[in-house]
């Protein structure tokens, strides 16, 4: 299982070459207050109303340079994860081309996943850039369509060529594929247990997963997904899981968003914790793992 995937990623060094340029910025900004105050002691004529004018002007300008800093998109974000809303966010920058027509699908998207607000960002924009580097996008192809979860997560995108009102929507997680978001957030692995009330093992499943998580000094996440849950479809349909399955079903996710183990009977704990922090060879799907997590 892949997590968050921008497609045609090119690298770049801008941002390093705009940090540079903000610490010479800062640097010839103190210089220069520096001066100024050691011109001020050394001439004892000059003007103390001269002496208040330039203080309240430094004064100013420091003020203008913290509102610039702070992105005016972050006041929205933080207004949607409030309200839990998911956010389609249309990303721009210099050589952007078919804007309207990104805006377009992320409508669409919009239309198909109401809980949600469509915001735009240009990520050549200073102002912009703690998001672009929280969200990985300095080299990014644009436009592009980033999908950020209820939680103020970003869990994946598209290039314009490849985006589509649906694949867009679709990436809006599940609530319980938030979790797993969130604890890969954390860094942490996660051990999934699909199952049902109807099911005779959900208990004991349950408690080998706990288990599990126990023998990981707590440094896993144990999420419980109802398979009768209709929200939950397309996080088991990527996960490959047979609803109609009559036992639990338990996938271990681990560390790095790889599907890491996998049990359709009861598992065993200790077989769970070893998966949890096993390496996958990359390109495994879904239903590979280290032997299998059973009994």
């Amino acid at each position: 299982m892949k997590i968050i995937v921008i497609k045609n990623n090119y690298q770049n060094n801008k941002k390093e070459i705009i940090m540079k340029i903000s610490k010479k910025i800062q640097l010839l900004t103190l210089l220069f207050a520096t001066c100024t105050t050691f011109s001020t002691c050394a001439n004892p004529s000059a003007n103390n109303k001269q002496a208040a004018a330039e203080n309240s002007a430094n004064q100013q300008t420091q003020v203008k340079q913290t509102v610039k800093a702070t992105s005016p998109l972050q006041g929205e974000l933080n207004q949607a994860k409030a309200a839990g809303k998911a956010v389609f966010v249309v990303v721009t920058g210099t050589g952007a081309t078919d804007l309207n027509k990104a805006m377009s699908i992320a409508k669409g998207a919009n239309a198909i996943y109401k809980n949600a607000v469509v915001l735009q960002m240009n990520k050549d924009l200073p102002v912009n850039e703690a998001l672009v580097s929280e969200w990985r996008l300095s080299g990014a192809p644009v436009p592009l369509i980033l999908v950020l979860s209820s939680k103020g997560m970003a869990t994946g995108g598209y290039a314009l060529a490849d985006a589509t009102s649906k694949n867009i929507a679709d990436l809006v997680p599940s609530p319980k594929m938030e979790l797993v978001y969130a604890a890969l957030e954390n860094k942490k692995p996660v051990i999934v247990v699909f199952t049902k009330k109807s099911h005779v093992d959900k208990s004991e499943v349950l408690k080998i997963g706990k288990d599990a998580v126990s023998k990981l000094k707590n440094n896993a996440v144990l999420v419980e997904v109802d398979m009768d849950d209709s929200r939950e479809n397309g996080f088991m349909n990527q996960l490959r899981i047979d609803k109609l399955s009559k036992a639990s079903v338990t996938i271990v996710i681990n560390a790095q968003g790889q599907v890491s183990g996998t049990s359709t009977t009861t598992p065993d704990a200790s077989k769970l914790a070893a998966a949890a922090i096993a390496k996958v060879a990359s390109g495994c799907g879904a239903g590979c793992g280290p032997a299998g997590c059973a009994k």
